[in-house]
């Protein structure tokens, strides 16, 4: 009996210690057999029983952060969102993983069996079957991997022993037509006791939505048409005899639509003397582009022996990825001289002819992407401290070609010297057919990265360990751009070397029975980060934090950081982008206009100063029942806010007036929204929320550290789910949070008035920020059937258009969706009589159920027609069905 508990000891040696120290263990002098060293990635930690004591480890995959999990999923839970993959997986549960710490865009950090990876292409594809827990823990649990405390942490512990192909075809289309997506996903996956591997494979096809297809409507201020318009309303008169048969003096005259070409005579244009035909050409405008992406990722995890270094669990990832997106912008328009001498001319005199050509290409865009990454990562122990090596690379290709239009210099001249070949008002002939030297923005991004990370227990204090984190890293970024703009070619080329430093550490102050027990349970927790970059110097970021458990499944957190961040590589270099005839609001002169929208990077962007403070608290007020409660304050002042502005408002116009270009007439015609640095700005918000689970029926769940069901209770104050998924048994799931925004207010530059983005200032397009969001999302599952509710709220917000513009209004906007599945495998009388059901499963899914879309009105109750409700959501409500065959 002594032997074998000593042999367990030393099973469960690798994992991290547990909080409290086991009693001392007396073994005689006995040699035990050989052990082969352990081959799995992560050690299954069990508790050993020594006459009668237990020798306790920590649950496997906990992670190394002493911070508990705030929400946990298990097998069940999972099942009942219906998720196809991982990827899939981790979109639904978005507002459980956002930070209100961070900078905006980042996704959580993910964690294997409480192990880094060498990125999300490890996990990307595969089944949610895979996945036996299922672990979301506060910002200050990524200190402990060397990350920044401003992203969540996604832990996902998988079974020990699993493998499966997964085969899935989803279609979804717009229920207004105009749009389709064809996706076909691939997934081969395999853990066992000597290594983890998995391939995926994805391709995805998007139709073009043309404006023509939804209810957009565009004026054009041009005397352009697609059939054509001979002379203008302020130009001389066309023709006396056309005139006499008008009965008024005809200075403009549309070409009639139903002209097949050949000479006309003047009764053809008396229809349409007098007045201009426009179009708008939503026929030629694209909403949403087509696209086409292709991807494949792989991963291989194996345990090696490694001399020194004993067992290292290492880590090779690669993903190759293509995409392609083709979006059209409009028709070229060109003036003709139509010769009286003309064979299609019936004028008396030389006139001007205005048409579109109806060739899409000219104005067309197309943008290409070539994505390769390769990671790495290895791990072990040494000393009792856990080390980690990551190291990473990757290229991103990114090729843009935007058109110009049309030379239209020969057909012009063919047409002004009455070449009997060239008919004016018919297709442009295929030998004139030149098109405009297109604008090119090209880039390509590399980026090499290692570094080496150190996880242990500095000492041991009377309230549990001294736990440390050190961090140092290299990495070198470049970006190479090249752009050629109407002719003129600029390169730029910008490299980024950075050094990093970092060290972190936690320590207990009471334990809650044991030292200083009527205080509950305390810690706090510190962090510094030192950054030199090549081109800007050196960096800093410090924080610190202190955490208190007063009863017991409650939990109250207090941070603070003090952070300055670099602008991105691609902010500072990406090559200028045109966007031609792009629909914006100008607020003075309370007119929609097609402008050229610049897009690219800005040299001259410096880094920002971050200070946030963040109040946490997290409680499940009962035992036995699956709720939990949790809440977070957070404020935030950055100086040298880095931010860019899609729209236009008198104020970014004020305190930016070189980006903004106006014609003689006062009529925008281009807008530079390149980044830049605002002063600064100020936030504060509330976030709240809550999860329940209910469970029926079946067979009772196992105890707390019983193996049916897929693992054991883990504790800590958090929302934790018992082991789940029996047969027969029901699982119902409701979350729901809440985000209340106190503050939301940014100083463009100083001596400015701070812009008050919850009460009539705007830096977007969708208006200013809605102080109010709502989420709700509920999933039941059972025997194999499931349906899962999703429900968005936005409250309304407002924009003061200033002392010469309209203010507008953006509605509140309710968002509702519904899915259901069905894991047709787990229906036993119709595996029987079809067995190529096995492992299949139907989903079918409706988003945005009601076909909400933002509403926009000015002070007189009208829509500008760059916030039509097309324009603001283009795709409104859509169907999904997806096929899915696991094998």
């Amino acid at each position: 009996m002594l032997l074998q508990g000593m042999v367990a000891t030393v099973a469960v040696g690798t994992a991290p210690p547990s909080e409290t120290r086991p009693p001392e263990i007396k073994v005689p002098d006995v040699k035990a057999p050989e052990t082969k060293p352990a081959t799995m990635p992560v050690i299954e930690a069990e508790d050993a029983i020594v006459e009668g004591v237990t020798v306790q480890s920590a649950p496997r995959g906990k992670t190394d952060s002493p911070v508990e999990p705030e929400v946990s999923l298990d097998e069940a839970a999972i099942k009942a969102y219906g998720a196809g993959s991982v990827a899939e997986l981790m979109t639904m549960l978005e507002p459980l993983t956002v930070s209100s710490r961070g900078r905006g865009g980042e996704g959580p950090v993910t964690l294997v069996n409480g192990q880094r990876i060498s990125g999300f292409q490890e996990i990307a594809g595969l089944p949610p079957e895979a996945v036996q827990r299922m672990d979301i823990l506060r910002e200050e649990a990524a200190l402990a991997y060397g990350y920044r405390a401003d992203q969540r942490v996604v832990n996902l512990i998988l079974k020990k022993d699993f493998r499966s192909l997964n085969l899935e075809d989803e279609f979804r289309f717009a229920t207004e037509g105009g749009r389709t997506f064809n996706e076909q996903k691939g997934n081969l996956f395999k853990v066992d006791a000597d290594a983890r591997w998995t391939v995926n494979v994805r391709y995805r096809r998007e139709t073009p939505l043309y404006e023509a297809e939804r209810d957009i409507v565009r004026t054009s201020s041009t005397p352009y048409d697609i059939q054509g318009n001979i002379g203008t309303a302020t130009g001389p008169e066309l023709d006396p005899a056309l005139s006499a048969l008008a009965g008024s003096v005809v200075t403009v005259a549309s070409v009639p639509a139903s002209f097949a070409g050949g000479a006309p005579s003047l009764a053809d244009f008396v229809a349409g003397a007098g007045r201009a035909a426009t179009d708008d050409l939503t026929a030629s405008r694209t909403l949403l582009a087509r696209g086409e992406e292709g991807a494949v990722q792989g991963s291989y995890t194996r345990n090696l022996v490694l001399g020194a270094l004993g067992n290292v669990t290492t880590t090779f990832s690669g993903n190759v990825e293509s995409t392609s997106r083709v979006s059209f912008n409009g028709l070229t328009g060109v003036s003709l001289a139509l010769k009286a001498d003309s064979p299609y001319s019936p004028f008396a005199r030389d006139v001007a002819l205005y048409r579109y050509l109806d060739v899409p290409d000219g104005l067309r865009r197309k943008t290409d992407t070539d994505k390769f990454e390769a990671g790495m990562t290895a791990l072990g122990m040494m000393a009792g401290w856990r080390w980690t090596f990551a190291g990473n690379y990757d290229l991103t290709d990114t090729a843009n070609r935007t058109g110009r239009g049309l030379d239209t210099a020969a057909y012009r001249a063919a047409v002004a010297a009455s070449d009997p070949q060239v008919d004016p008002f018919g297709p442009i002939p295929t030998g004139l057919l030149r098109y405009a030297a297109q604008d090119t923005a090209d880039s390509i991004t590399t980026n090499a990265k290692a570094e080496l990370t150190m996880n242990g227990t500095v000492a041991q204090l009377p309230a549990g360990r001294l736990r440390a984190t050190v961090k140092g890293g290299v990495d070198s970024r470049k970006v190479e751009a090249e752009s050629v703009r109407s002719g003129v070619f600029t390169r730029r080329t910008l490299t980024r070397d950075r050094g990093t430093l970092s060290a972190s550490a936690d320590a207990p102050l009471a334990e809650r029975d044991g030292v200083l027990g009527f205080l509950g349970g305390v810690s706090v927790n510190g962090n510094l980060l030192y950054e030199q970059f090549s081109d800007i110097g050196g960096l800093m970021t410090a924080g610190g934090g202190l955490s208190w458990s007063p009863v017991k499944r409650m939990n109250l957190s207090l941070n603070y950081s003090t952070e300055e961040g670099e602008p991105s590589p691609q902010q500072v270099n990406d090559p200028v982008l045109l966007t031609p005839n792009v629909a914006m609001y100008d607020f003075a002169t309370n007119q929609t206009v097609n402008v050229t929208r610049i897009e690219g990077g800005n040299p001259n962007l410096g880094a920002d100063s971050r200070q946030v403070v963040k109040l946490g608290f997290n409680y499940r007020p009962f035992e036995k029942r699956e709720l939990s409660l949790w809440g977070n304050y957070t404020a935030s002042r950055v100086e040298d806010q880095i931010a860019s502005f899609p729209a236009v408002s008198p104020e970014l116009e004020a305190a930016f007036p070189s980006r903004f270009v106006r014609d003689a007439t006062g009529r925008l015609t281009s807008v530079d929204t390149r980044p830049v640095n605002f002063a600064h700005a100020d936030r504060q918000e509330l976030r709240w929320g809550l999860n329940y689970n209910l469970r029926w029926g079946g067979p009772p769940p196992a105890a707390p550290g019983g193996r049916p069901g897929g693992g054991g209770q883990a504790g800590g104050p958090g929302f934790m789910m018992r082991p789940g998924g029996q047969p027969g048994q029901g699982f119902l799931n409701v979350s729901l949070n809440h985000l209340w925004r106190l503050q939301d207010e940014v100083v463009i530059r100083d001596g400015m008035t701070p812009l008050d983005l919850l009460d009539g200032a705007s830096l977007g397009r969708r208006g200013g920020t809605p102080r109010h969001e709502v989420n709700l999302q509920a999933n039941l599952a059972k025997d194999g059937l499931g349906c899962g509710l999703r429900s968005a709220w936005r409250s309304a917000t407002w924009v003061d258009g200033g002392p010469r513009g309209d203010d507008l209004f953006f509605a509140d906007i309710p968002t509702v969706s519904l899915s259901g599945f069905a894991d047709l495998g787990q229906r036993k009388d119709l595996v029987q009589r079809y067995d190529w059901l096995k492992g299949s499963r139907v989903t079918l899914a409706v988003d945005n159920l009601f076909d909400e879309k933002q509403q926009v009105r000015d002070d007189q109750g009208r829509t500008p027609q760059a916030y039509q409700e097309d324009y603001m959501d283009a795709m409104g409500r859509t169907v999904r069905l997806s096929l899915r065959k696991l094998l």
